[in-house]
């Protein structure tokens, strides 16, 4: 019997061309293992686990605080919990642990939201009213908004701005893919309610 010799750049092809075959990843799987996937491709990025691998840390389930005396409990602060893993999340797409460098050449992108009011929203096909974020209220709600914090008063009519980068990407591109992949952990994050 002659000798088979497979790579793992051809293994990784294999398991690529098989992508959207389930069998074939079956097949794939048994005969090599669970493969990891190539996360320079932020594709492959598709929930905040993946990122997780994808830098290299453990996932976050819950927030511990501890006190003076070294006992610990539960925050359930859903912003900030949201914020952390967009914050993984974000370093994950950018595949650059230096990103951002702030020099004035460099420039950083993140999710651009809109704000619409309950008319518009009952006028969009179900396809528009589905990619919605959060749905807004009345007065006096404030958001954080990754690169720029908005905070609104008065039924959205008065805002101000401050500015941020952990949540800043290295393109369009990607910044569009953030913030339609992890549309809900954005919920989260700007709106702080589930």
């Amino acid at each position: 019997m002659s000798e088979l010799k497979i790579t793992q750049e051809k293994v990784t092809a294999a398991f690529s061309e098989a992508n959207d075959c389930p069998k074939a990843i079956s097949i794939l799987t048994a005969l090599f293992g669970k493969q990891k996937p190539d996360y320079t491709d932020y594709h492959n990025i598709k929930t905040y686990e993946d990122a997780c691998e994808a830098v290299g840390v453990k996932p976050i389930v819950r927030l511990l605080v501890e006190d003076e005396d070294g006992h610990k409990e539960e925050v359930a602060d859903i912003t900030h919990l949201a914020y952390i893993k967009l914050c993984t999340i974000a370093r994950a797409l950018n595949n650059d642990p230096d990103f951002p460098r702030f020099t004035k050449d460099e420039y950083r992108y993140t999710p651009w939201f809109y704000l619409y009011n309950q008319k518009e929203i009952d006028e969009m096909d179900e396809e528009d009213r589905n990619r919605l974020v959060l749905w807004g209220g009345s007065a006096n709600y404030g958001a954080s908004c990754g690169l720029a914090c908005a905070y609104s008063n008065n039924d959205w009519s008065h805002s101000s701005a401050n500015f941020g980068s952990r949540l800043a990407v290295k393109s369009s591109e990607i910044a569009i893919y953030f913030g339609e992949q992890f549309k809900e952990l954005w919920k989260d994050f700007l709106i702080g309610k589930k």
